[in-house]
């Protein structure tokens, strides 16, 4: 099921449906409109607040990123941050991978020690 955006709220619907929306009382036009209208905006909320979390997320990194390497010789910092993230990309990769097998029918698999 899609989510309707602001603007999808009101492309469905007709010429006609929006003259007869507009010629009824405005209380029985907002109760039409007023599921369309919350549901776009719970997923432009939902959709904020992803980014807002992302942003704070990725300028966390980057201040903890800065003090490591204003504490630490560069060098052996860059190369911390170079493997952490490396780890970090082969970790998503693998709980992908698990996540894909894990719909499989058969006996589980034994994971390496």
């Amino acid at each position: 099921m899609e989510r309707p955006t602001l603007p999808d709220a009101f492309s469905t619907l007709t010429g006609g449906a929006l003259a007869a929306i507009g010629a009824l009382s405005s209380w029985i036009a907002v109760l039409v409109l007023l599921p369309r209208l919350l549901m776009a905006l719970a997923h432009l909320m939902t959709q904020g607040s992803a980014a807002w979390t992302a942003s704070r997320r990725d300028s966390m990194r980057t201040r903890h990123e800065d003090r490591l390497l204003a504490l630490a010789d560069p060098l052996v910092g860059l190369q911390h941050l170079e493997r952490v993230r490396r780890d970090s990309v082969q970790g998503t990769v693998q709980g992908q991978a698990a996540a894909a097998d894990s719909g499989k029918e058969g006996p589980p698999q034994e994971s390496p020690p």
